[in-house]
């Protein structure tokens, strides 16, 4: 699979998040540069789960609440993210979930 065999939107996130699957995780990481590891997966998986449930993609304060929740003190925290998704840690971990771009992300 290539990134030209999927439908993008204008932001280059996936039209529809039902198409989404592991390989398609990846070639969307793949276009922008990134190896997605462990601790990629973590954050995509709980942002994707946060959406499936609320259908709404949580602002950086919730998400950040929610991995003190699932995972542990010590990575719940900005610069965890920034460090995983330089270029926005919600942005980025949509994109690769296959959801839409988060309302609340410019």
């Amino acid at each position: 699979m290539e990134i030209t065999d999927l439908q993008l939107d204008a932001n280059g996130h996936l039209s529809d998040y039902k198409f989404w699957n592991l390989e398609v995780a990846k070639v969307l990481s793949e276009n922008d540069g990134f190896e997605l590891n462990k601790e990629h997966w973590q954050i995509i998986n709980l942002v994707r789960d946060i959406y499936l449930e609320t259908e709404t993609t949580p602002p950086m304060r919730l998400l950040i609440k929610l991995m003190k929740k699932e995972f542990s003190e010590d990575i719940a925290n900005s610069r965890y993210l920034y460090r995983l998704f330089p270029d926005g840690p919600v942005r980025l971990a949509s994109k690769y979930a296959g959801l839409p771009k988060p309302k609340h992300c410019l």
